[in-house]
């Protein structure tokens, strides 16, 4: 896991937004190996195992499955697809894949527009230093418009994950998802084609800045 996407992960508890807190075992480079991300307000610990954050209860109770690598895709057209669907014209900002998406990560990790964030299987090999990778259930343990882009196939591309996703995103934030589920709230619909939809989310307001005047 990059050591610096843990300023934007949060607990999946239901309680009020706080960053968590990194307790690093092993470090490679500018990745976490194995470490603990806990919580202050109530305590959860999440751990890190192999390089893969683990964000289930399952894994927070001390046991958790052995994952697959994540496939690598050596079709350009595919690449420039995900890509123009994610909408990486810029450099900057996260990027999460999940479902056959992720076979894209390691050709959207070598274009540098984004750090890119596989779910529920580990980086391929080649990618392990510059693709994270979490294993999550139905909520995504981001900060709210902490997101650029987010991705979604298969298992993962359920109604409650959709829904974090568009919580998660940022001002225009794009989101993709095969045409066989539902646009979330809050997301509004670009494209879509036979097999997937592209939506963005909604300009998130900015909150108000108190004005005060300077004295004299």
């Amino acid at each position: 896991m990059f050591i610096e996407l843990v300023d934007s992960l949060r607990c999946v508890a239901p309680h009020e937004d706080t960053w968590l807190v990194a307790a690093v075992d092993r470090m490679d480079g500018r990745h976490i190996v194995s470490g603990t991300l806990g919580c202050p307000v109530c305590r959860r610990e999440y751990p890190i195992r192999d390089g893969v954050g683990w964000f289930t209860p399952a894994a927070t109770a001390g046991s958790a499955p052995s994952l697959t690598r994540a496939p690598v895709t050596s079709d350009e057209d595919r690449l420039t697809r995900a890509a123009a669907l994610l909408g990486l014209t810029e450099p900057g900002g996260i990027v999460a894949l999940g479902g056959h998406w992720t076979e894209t990560a390691d050709g959207i990790a070598a274009l540098g527009a984004a750090h890119v964030l596989v779910l529920n299987v580990a980086p391929s090999d080649a990618s392990a230093q510059e693709v994270s990778a979490l294993v999550v259930d139905d909520k995504l343990p981001f900060a709210d418009a902490s997101l650029r882009a987010v991705a979604l196939a298969g298992e993962l591309a359920t109604g409650p994950l959709l829904a974090s996703a568009a919580d998660r995103l940022r001002s225009r934030g794009r989101l993709v998802a095969s045409v066989d589920v539902d646009v979330p709230s809050g997301i509004v619909e670009l494209a879509r084609d036979a097999s997937d939809w592209v939506g963005e989310r909604a300009v998130v307001a900015s909150p108000p800045v108190m004005l005060r005047s300077a004295r004299r």
